[in-house]
């Protein structure tokens, strides 16, 4: 359960929000904090390669890999943001912090 950084408030579940929320303790403006733009290219740049390489290691010709890793991409990106997502949540949880 995350806590408040200001007051230490332990919040519940049902008092999470997405965006800006305040803390049931000490009323403070809450928000989680976004991904940072490394993040985001650093997934963007996996979901490419990823995309390409499936069909390279398959045995797929030139031409062949172009198409479908066009296609691939997509459901690459979204499987690997959700791998990556779980693992740095587990690893590194993320904190709230103060609005401003």
């Amino acid at each position: 359960m995350p806590d408040c950084p200001v007051c230490g408030w332990q919040m519940d579940k049902a008092e999470l929000r997405r965006g800006t929320f305040a803390c049931p303790g000490c009323k403070r403006r809450l928000h989680w904090p976004e991904p940072s733009r490394l993040e985001i290219s650093l997934l963007f740049a996996g979901g490419v390669l990823l995309a390409f390489l499936i069909p390279h290691w398959a045995g797929a010709s030139a031409g062949t890999v172009l198409w479908v890793g066009l296609v691939l991409f997509l459901p690459t990106s979204c499987i690997l943001g959700g791998v990556l997502g779980a693992l740095r949540g587990f690893l590194f949880p993320r904190k709230l912090e103060v609005s401003s």
